[in-house]
């Protein structure tokens, strides 16, 4: 029986369709970004269990949480805040003092709000008094702190596996969040980042429905989060920093830095974006490491 031409031809159409298809498909298909850190700077080593930094690109100077002696969630008053500038000098090493262990901070309209033990810490900065001591009741061990676009001020409380929302100074609780130890936090527009110290879990939770999805694993001891053009970069207190693609939600994130056999811990860790440039606090190692973000996309 001979084979129809028609057929002949149909076959090499449909062959040469599966293997452009193909092509585009592979084309399409997101390639994982690179990630890596290379070191700038270093302060000295006056930053007594520094926790938190945050970069203030109207001022272009960083501000240090600074926890002070151990146990490092007395109210002992020997907590402070530091400022150094964009390449690790120190400008103020006393800017706030009588504060007990002042960790996250982020600001907006030239405040500063500082998580404090069990209360939130109000700065003006332009004078760096303290404008307000807001208590949060039932508050435990606040951590971390991040301020949406609409001003209102997220933290979590790490050891009560909380989250409280700050509007107008008043607090309220957002979310219970047991058994996953929140520490990390990033507002986004629609969402809420969170890494867990305990689970090793990078979660996203949607701000109106509060749905929890899965963003990235394998992060234990997760500290802070900061964005970068291509996914988080997120510390653990340990020593580590990790890399989340946004391409690959779900998957186990990439470490890109490890300072555990230097005895440096990695805590709130922040960015000066414009300059793409890492700050890892460094806890017990009492200063503050820059370093510059290179990436392969």
């Amino acid at each position: 029986m001979k084979a129809s031409p028609f057929l002949f031809l149909l076959s090499i159409t449909v062959l040469v369709s599966c293997k452009q298809y193909k092509k585009e498909t592979a084309a399409q298909k997101p390639i994982k970004a690179e990630i890596v850190l290379t070191k700038l700077w270093e302060t000295d080593t006056l930053l007594k269990t520094c926790e938190a930094v945050r970069y203030d690109l109207k001022r272009d100077v960083i501000y240090v949480s600074n926890m002070g002696n151990v146990p490092t969630d007395a109210k002992d008053g020997d907590g402070t805040m530091s400022v150094i500038n964009s390449e690790g000098k120190t400008l103020t090493q006393n800017w706030v003092t009588n504060m007990h262990a002042p960790k996250g901070a982020n600001y907006y309209n030239d405040k500063l709000y500082v998580a404090d033990i069990d209360a939130m810490i109000k700065i003006d900065m332009k004078s760096g008094s303290v404008e307000k001591t807001i208590a949060v009741e039932n508050a435990v061990f606040l951590n971390d702190v991040d301020i949406d676009t609409n001003g209102d001020v997220y933290t979590t409380d790490s050891k009560d596996s909380k989250i409280y929302k700050l509007v107008n100074d008043e607090v309220s609780l957002w979310l219970d969040l047991e058994g996953l130890n929140p520490n990390g936090i990033l507002a986004e527009k629609d969402r809420i980042l969170i890494v867990s110290f305990s689970k090793g879990d990078f979660i996203a939770i949607d701000k109106k429905t509060k749905a929890q999805t899965l963003v990235a694993t394998g992060i234990l001891k997760g500290d802070g989060i900061v964005p970068i053009k291509q996914g988080y970069l997120i510390s653990t207190w340990i020593g580590e920093v990790f890399f989340v693609d946004k391409n690959f939600p779900g998957d186990a994130a990439t470490k890109i830095l490890d300072t555990q056999e230097e005895k440096l811990n990695a805590a709130d860790i922040g960015i000066i974006p414009n300059k793409n440039i890492l700050l890892i606090p460094t806890f017990f190692g009492n200063k503050v490491v820059a370093y510059k973000i290179n990436s392969s996309l």
